[in-house]
């Protein structure tokens, strides 16, 4: 939204595949945009979100992590807190949440969950930890295109849907996905759906519900509301700060700034690989985060 009114001079809305509006950006405020966008008010995104007041004790904590890639990191999450991750491209944020999943090989460094140590040797077994990560290319690593929704939401859990044999329960599997339509919202006219032929939003909300169904602990975000629209953004939003008053520890990596700002407690930043500063939420500004992302110091 910020790039559309910077660059351009006049642009052009449409709604679910009709026209509504030829505007002049410069002279219309935001609000109303992304209202004609999404046919209804969603007034102050950030401020109306329903956020958990109470953050608990330390649930994961990395110490000195290092992979070929990134070196020596260390962070804490704790239950029921959002903590936000920052940084320029390439500056490492996705390679250190792939390390902890064990998708990438550690070099060095623990990883400590409720107080335990544990080691990753891949996703399956950070699942089994309670440790998730929905990934920022929703196409190449989050969906099975040529699955149906159903498909796409119970493949974390086809031990679970099995009996003793291996076969696997279609009952337990429609149930689930029903009830992932339900909660999530999902707009699909069934569960037999391919999941390809929905809307971006709601093949996040699929990859999310996914996760969700594994009963998580902590539930890392890459990117989760890239490529949809301002409307599927707010239901996600309330859906982060849903999950987060549940007790989840939420890692959210976002390279949209205000929506770092407005959904996090705390905020990491990296540079170059490393994490270069921390910053509370009601001390975030753009200019920190720029100034710790490029520079690796804040700049008064």
């Amino acid at each position: 939204m910020d790039e559309l009114r910077r660059i351009t001079d006049k642009a052009v809305i449409f709604k679910d595949g009709r026209y509504v509006a030829t505007v002049e950006t410069g002279k219309v405020p935001e609000a109303e945009l992304i209202r004609m966008m999404v046919g209804r008010d969603l007034g102050d995104i950030y401020r109306n979100l329903d956020r958990n007041k109470v953050i608990g004790d330390v649930l994961l904590e990395v110490k000195n992590l290092s992979t070929d890639y990134v070196k020596e990191n260390s962070f804490v999450l704790r239950k029921g807190e959002v903590l936000g991750f920052s940084g320029l491209v390439g500056a490492g944020r996705t390679e250190l949440m792939r390390a902890i999943i064990g998708a990438d090989e550690v070099r060095s460094g623990e990883i400590y969950l409720e107080g335990k140590k544990i080691r990753n040797r891949s996703p399956h077994e950070a699942m089994e930890h309670g440790i998730v990560l929905v990934p920022e290319d929703r196409k190449l690593q989050g969906i099975l295109s040529n699955l149906s929704v159903s498909d796409n939401m119970n493949i974390a859990l086809l031990d679970t849907n099995s009996n003793r044999l291996g076969f696997v329960s279609r009952e337990k599997e429609e149930k689930l996905a029903l009830g992932g339509i339900r909660d999530f919202k999902i707009k699909t006219p069934s569960p037999d759906k391919k999941i390809v032929e929905l809307s971006g939003g709601n093949q996040q909300k699929c990859i999310v519900a996914r996760w969700i169904s594994t009963n998580p602990k902590v539930l890392i975000l890459d990117e989760p509301t890239k490529g949809i629209d301002v409307g599927a953004k707010s239901e996600f939003y309330h859906m982060i700060c849903k999950f987060a008053r549940e007790g989840l520890g939420i890692i959210l990596i976002s390279s949209e700034l205000p929506e770092v700002i407005g959904l996090s407690d705390r905020i990491i930043v990296m540079k170059s690989l490393r994490i270069t500063g921390e910053i509370a939420a009601e001390e975030a500004t753009e200019s920190k985060l720029l100034s710790l992302g490029m520079i690796g110091e804040v700049q008064e």
